[in-house]
């Protein structure tokens, strides 16, 4: 009894398990823990990445930017009437510009010789005195043609008001000169040609209403290499020691 006893212990003790049991390897502390166990996991889960995150309250993600660019309209949409708008405001500004302020027009025919040249030169007009509005006796002015649709340029001579020879002095338009005097009515203007001889002008349709007077030459801008101002070449006289 007393051997079992001691031989019984022997087989107790620590390493003394007969050679062909092997001992039992312990597992590996996993990082996660038992679906049954109440306790927390051993070590947290990886924080994740900023790409990961859940989207702030203030910015859309990605499906409702898709549903936003889904519901509305394309941006090429609205080209097409902001071209058209620019378009009309172009064409509307131009004809302001054009109509009212400032233009330009070709001078053709030997009525203004030798101040215009009988082609190849082009007048600026200025809109800002169509109607008469500041033209004095030796402008020269566009203006409606009273007998036709035509636009023609001439040289103020008289003015409302004013007394003009309703013929030329050597008779070169209706024979002998008359020397007949007539007075500009009012609202009215007088205009003739410089190169009188071939010139269409008051002396045949009588006075030009003023509300004919499309605008005043100020320059000749074509060709440009021969650009000048056309200046009046009458003043008023200071006193009577002036020539």
């Amino acid at each position: 009894m007393p051997s079992l006893t001691y031989n019984f212990r022997r087989l107790l003790r620590p390493g003394a398990l007969p050679r062909f049991v092997k001992p039992a390897i312990p597992s590996p502390k996993l990082s996660y823990s038992s679906p049954f166990s109440s306790s927390p996991p051993s070590s947290p889960p990886p924080s994740s990445t900023k790409a990961d995150s859940d989207p702030s309250p203030n910015e859309p993600n990605g499906d409702t930017k898709d549903r936003h660019k889904a519901g509305s309209a394309p941006s090429w949409l609205g080209h097409p009437f902001r071209v058209i708008l620019a378009t009309l405001k172009f064409v509307a500004f131009t004809h302001l510009l054009w109509e009212y302020v400032i233009s330009m027009a070709p001078a053709s025919g030997p009525s203004m010789l030798p101040t215009f040249e009988v082609l190849g030169e082009w007048l600026l007009v200025s809109k800002l005195h169509r109607f008469g509005r500041d033209v004095a006796v030796g402008d020269v002015v566009a203006y409606n043609i009273p007998i036709n649709d035509e636009v023609g340029v001439k040289r103020v001579l008289g003015l409302p008001g004013d007394y003009v020879l309703m013929d030329t002095p050597d008779g070169g338009v209706g024979g002998a000169g008359s020397g007949s005097m007539i007075q500009v009515p009012k609202g009215h203007c007088w205009i003739v040609g410089d190169n009188l001889v071939a010139s269409r002008d008051s002396r045949y349709f009588g006075p030009v209403p003023l509300a004919l007077i499309r605008g005043k030459v100020i320059a000749t801008v074509r060709p440009f290499s021969e650009f000048r101002w056309i200046v009046n070449p009458l003043r008023k006289a200071d006193g009577p020691s002036d020539d």
